[in-house]
């Protein structure tokens, strides 16, 4: 018997629409959710004579149910084949054969050679904008708003002089700097 939701491929067609099947049970050879190896695993049945029943997960012929929480253990996409229990060895020799293959190389297309590039960062000899001035204790602030400053693709060129530590930064970045740099020291949310 034919389980529910079965579509019926390969060899079996005319002879299960006929209400004859052959010997043995059928079997779930394969299920899952890759494609290229579905088409294929289906392609090397046929080739070997290999009679199979092809069936898209999901497609049940049951009534949905009433539940409002519906958890199902099954997934609902993929695909499941299954082979009669006689022709068992010979379908998984061929699924073995197919798992052990390497898995295609795809190459992926390249983007379009005209599309405007993304503005470079300004070097850092170009950071002349003083953002923050602290004084010799204030070391490990002064590093974490480079770090910040960083973080958000701002160049930040750090100068010591004596006990004074200064940050500069692109004069077209100085106004999102001393935003980040005011969130930062005053703990204040953007303005």
């Amino acid at each position: 018997m034919l389980a529910p939701g079965f579509g019926i491929r390969g060899k079996w067609e005319g002879i299960m629409a006929a209400g004859v099947g052959p010997q043995g049970s059928l079997i779930i050879l394969w299920a899952g959710e890759d494609p290229v190896l579905h088409s294929t695993l289906l392609e090397e049945l046929e080739s070997a004579g290999i009679p199979y029943v092809d069936k898209r997960t999901g497609d049940s012929q049951e009534a949905p149910q009433a539940d409002i929480l519906p958890i199902d253990w099954k997934a609902r996409f993929g695909f499941e084949v299954a082979v009669a229990s006689s022709s068992l060895a010979a379908a998984e020799a061929i699924l073995e054969k197919l798992l052990d293959q390497e898995p295609v190389d795809m190459e992926l297309v390249a983007e379009d050679e005209g599309a405007p590039a993304a503005a470079a960062p300004a070097h850092l000899s170009e950071a002349t904008r003083a953002v923050w001035t602290g004084s010799g204790g204030e070391a490990e602030r002064a590093e974490f708003l480079r770090e910040a400053l960083k973080e958000n693709e701002i160049p930040v060129r750090v100068e010591v002089q004596g006990s004074a530590t200064t940050l500069y930064v692109p004069p077209e970045e100085e106004t999102l700097a001393r935003e980040i740099i005011r969130e930062i020291v005053e703990g204040a949310p953007p303005a």
